[in-house]
């Protein structure tokens, strides 16, 4: 339990949504219909607003939506055991700078400061996503792992958060979460 609420503490802090736009009318759709996450196999969960042009769809049913706040080109997925976060935001494509950029506002959050510094950082290329790989040390021996992935398409940025926290080694932390992101299709409408 302490694991997952250090999670989810983590998450909220490293979310950049108070630097994206708020102003836009958000559709989710479950493919099986609107309501709950589907408990039955095959049930994706997609993700767009009326202005984008594209659509995220998450196929790992063992994901579950979670309360987005109040932003409404926001969602956030997680699963409990074992531990995953999936969390994006949709903005116009002109507001991404590219990934260097992006990292170095990143690094600016207050989030990141002292014993939350990011460690193990490396920027990779994952067709077709551009990522930041990173782990934030915690006491007895956890390991909070993190991928930021950036994308544009179709005019929209695409910018994903995934995110697990384990006493497992770091470097398997990291592999899960890249196999993670490999689940995520991002179409056009």
């Amino acid at each position: 339990m302490r694991i997952t609420l250090v999670a989810l503490l983590l998450a909220g802090c490293f979310a950049p949504g108070a630097g994206h736009a708020q102003a836009i009318d958000v559709e989710i759709r479950l493919a099986q219909g609107a309501g709950p996450a589907p408990s039955t196999p095959g049930g994706a969960f997609t993700f767009t607003v009326p202005q984008s042009k594209v659509i995220v769809k998450v196929s790992d049913t063992s994901l579950r939506p979670d309360a987005g706040g109040d932003k409404p080109n926001y969602f956030k997925l997680t699963r409990r055991e074992p531990q995953l976060i999936l969390s994006g935001w949709l903005e116009p494509a002109a507001r991404y700078e590219g990934l260097e950029a992006f990292w170095e506002s990143e690094k600016r959050s207050p989030a990141f400061a002292g014993p939350l510094a990011p460690t193990r950082i490396e920027m990779l290329r994952t067709a077709p996503w551009e990522v930041v790989a990173y782990d934030v040390s915690l006491p007895g021996g956890i390991t909070s792992a993190h991928l930021r992935a950036e994308r544009v398409l179709a005019g929209t940025w695409i910018d994903l958060h995934l995110s697990t926290t384990s006493t497992r080694p770091p470097a398997t932390l990291r592999a899960e979460l890249l196999a993670a992101l490999a689940r995520v299709e991002v179409a056009q409408k």
